[in-house]
């Protein structure tokens, strides 16, 4: 059985087809906040059982273009693996998974196809200092979170405006990120002194060791990655922070000064929060976009079929960001560009040009003189910048060497020849003249001998 929510086109750029994944359909009660923000937002949602049988392509088509998993996934759906889930990320699907301390095997195993490893089974993040007086008064596990200091500052993914002087409540299973992928990165940690620990029984010791407990801000909460095909995925260490009660609960921390324990009451940030990392994942902002490339020598307005060695030439690349649900002038000044043989022979900032008041263009433009190496070159702008898409644009140019009839007629490193030359012509003519008409006196006569 499933449920169906239909809606105009949405603002992603990826489509607004989108697959959610519960345990069970009695679950929808307890996300319905949630659920009804993305359909405000136009998303077409369906709504399975994770025992459901479930198609994510059909025809080597997506049948989803983004994908929710509010579940424990203690099993696989019918006619699915871990490769499944992969493979609609490789075809360009966004992925959102949320997790809980009693997650499946199945679960993990798709975390750690991602380089995300969530912690031992059963593990709650706990903070005896930050936790709230109604959710976490017994096992201190709903722990309240400042997003000013424990939100990755970053205004494509999580603008801090939308979430400053506020807090997320948080009730969860830790993760963490491996740190020398480039691709991953934590958006929202524990405050210093949370860490994870088992509370089936906190009355016995815990089978976790010392060594293998994790601590402060080395407990992600929530953490995305951007694949290299520009697919997002998305990890969240709780549902219940996605739950209609964490999102209408009002945070009240309890706060531990030494001797002093006093209670305080803040803004709950946590639908601000799951909204604006929704709208990252699912690509309704951060998206780049290339609009047009063109170069020419300098003097000229079209593009050669080639060029000469050291010849002047200037490039202009013109790219869009998405966000808000237009496009908008990309604005940065770290956008280079390099002329690559095998090798870049140069590489350069491009400078920023002003499209004019409405325009949606950000014009990045340089001028530079080619290298003294002919050969096929690639006039690439390869931009990678967190919480925006990859940009990679290439374009192959041919440079030729100078025609015979363009290499200047004398050269000045060539001038000691030339002397060599000149000398050795005016030796010849000075021996010449000498041999032939500096010699004996003509009149002299030559005696016979006998």
């Amino acid at each position: 059985m499933a449920l169906a929510w239909v809606a105009s086109a949405s603002s992603s750029l990826t489509g607004s087809r989108a697959l959610v994944l519960l345990d069970s359909l009695d679950d929808t009660d307890s996300y319905s906040s949630f659920l009804k923000d993305l359909e405000d937002r136009h998303y077409r949602l369906s709504i399975e059982e994770v025992g459901s049988e479930i198609k994510l392509s059909k025809n080597d088509e997506r049948n989803f273009d983004h994908l929710l998993l509010l579940t424990k996934l203690k099993s696989y759906p019918k006619g699915l693996t871990a490769k499944g889930f992969i493979e609609f990320v490789a075809d360009g699907g966004n992925l959102l998974i949320a997790a809980s301390p009693d997650m499946g095997t199945p679960l993990r195993e798709l975390a750690r196809e991602f380089d995300v490893e969530f912690d031992d089974r059963q593990t709650t993040v706990l903070d005896h200092f930050h936790y709230d007086t109604k959710l976490g008064a017994e096992k201190h596990d709903a722990i309240v979170v400042p997003a000013s200091t424990n939100v990755l500052n970053n205004e494509h993914i999580i603008p801090q405006a939308q979430v400053a002087g506020q807090s997320i409540l948080f009730r969860g299973i830790a993760h963490s990120v491996n740190p020398t992928n480039p691709l991953l990165t934590s958006v929202l940690w524990a405050p210093n002194e949370a860490y994870s620990w088992e509370t089936v029984n906190l009355s016995e010791p815990a089978k976790q060791g010392p060594l293998t407990m994790m601590a402060g801000k080395d407990i992600s909460l929530a953490s995305v990655m951007q694949a290299r095909n520009n697919a997002r995925v998305a990890f969240v260490g709780s549902t219940e922070m996605l739950s209609d009660r964490f999102f209408d609960a009002q945070p009240e921390p309890i706060s531990v000064s030494g001797a002093e324990t006093t209670t305080t009451t803040t803004k709950n940030a946590n639908r601000a929060f799951v909204a604006e990392l929704t709208k990252w994942t699912f690509q309704e902002k951060g998206v780049v976009e290339v609009r047009n490339v063109h170069h020419h020598k300098v003097g000229e307005d079209l593009a050669p079929a080639h060029y000469r060695i050291k010849e002047n030439m200037t490039y202009t690349i013109e790219m869009s960001v998405f966000h808000d649900d237009e496009w908008h002038p990309l604005i940065a000044d770290d956008v280079q560009l390099e002329l690559i043989m095998l090798d870049p022979y140069i590489r350069k900032t491009l400078d920023r040009i002003d499209g004019g008041e409405g325009s949606t263009l950000g014009i990045y433009t340089t001028t530079v003189q080619l290298p003294d190496q002919y050969g096929v070159f690639k006039f690439t702008v390869n931009y990678k910048r967190l919480g925006l898409t990859y940009i990679e644009s290439i374009t192959t140019v041919g440079i030729h060497p100078l025609r015979h009839d363009q290499y200047p007629r004398f050269i000045s490193q060539a001038k000691p020849y030339y002397t060599s030359a000149a000398s050795m012509a005016v030796g010849f003519l000075v021996f010449s003249f000498i041999y032939l008409w500096g010699g004996l006196d003509s009149s002299a006569k030559t005696t016979k001998k006998a």
